[in-house]
């Protein structure tokens, strides 16, 4: 008997698919260190994450904020900047981002910043909990973008963003 398979080919419009709503914060302590980390690929990591249903955009960056590094931040923030990402065919490198792929377009995001009030010591450990040093010099941070360039096409408005947000802080700050 032959058995004949059909490949199905289902192919999504992702220009319909909707933005993501997404947060990043930018918050600086007294001594003009900023909440970021250094990844284990050398790239700098600020606190944020998904906005979710019936949150603000503000309420977002303060929860993401204290759950994956224990500060509590100084209200009201700062909306600083908005930003619409497009993912492109290789954006998703893990399972989470592919699975995110698959649901939505991009990201539209929202940048705050602000202050660090003080460090919550009884911080409840979740999956994006930071461990180790939460504070780095800005001009550290400014730093080690830079060396990034030139960015690749899938994160080059991101980085550049970054950029521009961290050196207009480093001037009002």
């Amino acid at each position: 008997m032959l058995s004949l398979i059909f490949e199905i080919m289902v192919t999504v419009d992702r220009a319909k698919l909707p933005f993501r709503m997404n947060t990043e914060g930018y918050f600086l302590n007294k001594n003009r260190n900023i909440l970021a980390q250094i990844s284990d690929k050398g790239y700098v990591i600020f606190p944020g994450g998904g906005i979710d249903e019936g949150e603000t955009p503000e309420e977002s960056i303060i929860r993401e904020t204290l759950e994956e590094t224990g500060a509590v931040v100084v209200k009201p923030l700062k909306l600083i900047s908005k930003l619409k990402i497009v993912w492109g065919l290789n954006w998703a490198k893990t399972d989470k981002q592919k699975d995110r792929y698959n649901k939505f377009r991009g990201d539209k995001m929202y940048f705050f910043c602000g202050r660090i009030h003080y460090f919550k010591d009884n911080l409840e450990i979740l999956e994006d909990t930071w461990k180790g040093e939460k504070l780095i010099p800005l001009d550290d941070a400014i730093s080690l973008l830079e060396e990034g360039k030139p960015f690749s096409d899938d994160v080059k408005k991101y980085r550049e963003t970054q950029l521009i947000i961290l050196k207009k802080l480093k001037q009002e700050f």
